[in-house]
């Protein structure tokens, strides 16, 4: 069974009212979390504060079979993001704490153990971006870079070679757009570009392209963390060696129930934990 790390970003996702709820999220703790609810053993490599909420993102993690065993502790507050809900269930982010430790900075205990894991995933605003040169394996592991939205051309520039499998994400009507930022990225150093569009679905590029159209969801209550859903399901799904247009068919599903509850995922013991 191939073992996957996350390394970077963990928050508190606190909903302002009237949601008025908090949950445990971040990019990388998401992805982790979606790895191993599809099987994959999953660890998460960060930082959270010594505060409570910090106690109970190391909690939520534990319960969901994260490994946390090279997650540090620092005095501070964990980070949060305060987030509100429009009428359709988008996310905006009204304000973002990044927490106790302002650049990620990692041992040479946290650097082995993230090298001993077949896929190494790392993220925007994670910070791990500095260690990717030592990371980068090819042939001994994958490494893959969630870009999101908000990536800087200099940013993309500079982390492209060392990256396997690089996932974008643009608003739907951007697939020509889309198309375009694949096959250049492509040309760059990845072996696999992944485009996720919301609702226009997902493109896929790997010598050819690949087409998903997006599930629709049964019920839309939040958006926030269906984009880490869909990335964590395809992850596994490749790393069990399904075929592309199989792993984006997948992750189109999963990505859809996500959209279903409030938080990335669901953690009912947790959030009322986080309110206590």
């Amino acid at each position: 069974m191939s073992a996957a790390v996350c390394v970077g970003d963990n928050c508190i996702d606190n909903y302002l009212p009237p949601v008025n709820r908090r949950y445990v999220g971040g990019n990388a703790v998401n992805v982790a979390v979606s790895l191993c609810q599809a099987g994959i053993p999953a660890a998460y490599v960060g930082v959270v504060g010594n505060d409570d909420e910090g106690e109970l993102t190391l909690q939520a993690l534990r319960g969901q079979a994260v490994d946390v065993t090279r997650t540090r502790i620092l005095p501070g507050q964990t980070a949060r993001t305060d987030i509100q809900l429009d009428h359709s269930g988008e996310r905006q982010f009204v304000h973002e704490y990044l927490g106790p430790q302002p650049a990620l900075d990692l041992d040479e205990d946290a650097l082995q153990f993230i090298c001993s894991h077949d896929l190494v995933h790392n993220t925007l605003t994670g910070g791990s971006e500095a260690y990717l040169p030592r990371v980068h394996a090819p042939g001994s592991r994958i490494v893959s870079m969630d870009y999101g939205e908000r990536s800087r051309p200099e940013f993309i520039a500079r982390t492209l070679a060392y990256v396997d499998w690089a996932f974008f994400s643009m608003d739907a009507d951007s697939r020509a757009e889309a198309k375009k930022l694949a096959r250049s990225a492509s040309s760059k150093g990845p072996s696999l570009i992944v485009v996720t569009l919301g609702t226009g679905g997902s493109i896929a590029y790997d010598g050819r392209e690949h087409h998903q159209p997006a599930t629709e969801a049964a019920m839309v209550v939040d958006t926030l963390g269906a984009g880490d859903a869909y990335l964590g399901s395809f992850l596994a799904a490749r790393l069990r060696g399904l075929g592309i247009a199989a792993c984006m068919e997948r992750a189109s599903k999963v990505a859809a129930q996500a959209c279903g509850h409030f938080g990335a995922w669901e953690q009912s013991e947790q959030q009322r934990a986080a309110e206590s």
